[in-house]
């Protein structure tokens, strides 16, 4: 039980962790959520129902065919709505951004519920979904293992391209300082492109892999974009390797504790997560060189003299 747990929360995590990701690069670059992320993930989920299972390309072409294609319309979205609204003042700017993604979430929503449907799809993709392999008395479908490994996989392409490529060494510098990588002479504008593109790319590629573990429909980003705020935060906005970690941790905890909670209250300790990490946060900045410990002891006596005096 306990070991099928794992493999569950692993899978689970998977895609949080590649998500999550897709989300703090566009995050990170622009200082802004994307709130039509949800809507692109499931923007990937149907093109890709659409390209293998309607018109019967193999699996494999489907979803380069998804990543292509949700990449594209990542660059339009970007070069088109937001461009524009760069150089405003800031307040302008960040209601802009906030303003026009929500309208563009629901656009897409509905755009996705007028060509297929409100009623829920289900993606088939022959010889993964249906054969599976047994170790430790856990029995997993391919499907599972391959979703394992595409995340994997899409880490260690991430890792490279931030790391080893002159696109990479701008995503970096912008979400370190921003008005440090203008003065270097990077384009400002050509990494938001970037970035957005490929973060709405990988936001596809998490929505072919939900949909073929789950069913896909015109809403279903939404309760994960939730999640994805809470991994980007624990993990660091901007951090790709911190949103995996967040999230293949946040995979496993709901794995284990669906064992023994509603989801009502794994939901509701999840936010207190967020709400403790906030609060630690603060008192760490606060206390500057003293110790979380002596930091949390000085907060407690305070309270108490306060207590005593009142």
């Amino acid at each position: 039980m306990l070991l099928e747990s794992l493999v569950n929360g692993l899978v689970q995590g998977s895609i949080f962790a590649v998500f999550a990701a897709s989300f703090t690069i566009i995050f990170g670059v622009m200082d802004i959520p994307n709130m039509a992320h949800a809507a692109l993930f499931a923007g990937g989920a149907y093109v890709f129902y659409q390209l293998v299972n309607l018109t019967g390309l193999p699996w494999p072409v489907g979803l380069l065919g998804t990543i292509v294609v949700i990449a594209l319309l990542g660059a339009v979205i970007e070069k088109v709505l937001l461009a524009p609204l760069y150089d405003r003042k800031e307040s302008e700017y960040v209601f802009g951004v906030i303003l026009v993604t929500i309208g563009l979430a629901s656009i897409l929503e509905r755009l996705y519920a007028q060509i297929w449907g409100h009623s829920p799809k289900y993606i088939s993709v022959a010889g993964l979904q249906d054969r599976s392999v047994s170790a430790l008395s856990v029995t997993t479908n391919y499907l599972e293992i391959l979703v394992f490994v595409f995340a994997i996989a899409n880490f260690a392409f991430l890792y490279w391209l931030i790391n080893s490529t002159e696109i990479g060494l701008g995503l970096r510098a912008i979400v370190q300082n921003r008005e440090l990588a203008v003065v270097r002479g990077i384009d400002v504008n050509r990494v938001f492109l970037v970035a957005f593109a490929l973060g709405s790319s990988m936001a596809a590629v998490a929505g072919v892999l939900n949909a073929a573990m789950y069913s896909l429909e015109p809403t279903m980003g939404f309760s994960l974009l939730i999640k994805a705020f809470i991994i980007v935060i624990l993990g660091g906005i901007g951090r790709v390797m911190g949103a995996m970690v967040a999230g293949y941790a946040l995979g496993i905890y709901e794995a284990f504790a669906v064992l023994y909670f509603s989801s009502y209250h794994i939901y509701a300790s999840e936010f207190a997560v967020l709400i403790a990490f906030f609060l630690l946060k603060a008192l760490i900045l606060n206390e500057g060189e003293e110790s979380l410990a002596k930091g949390v002891r000085n907060r407690f006596q305070a309270l108490v003299q306060r207590g005593v005096g009142g």
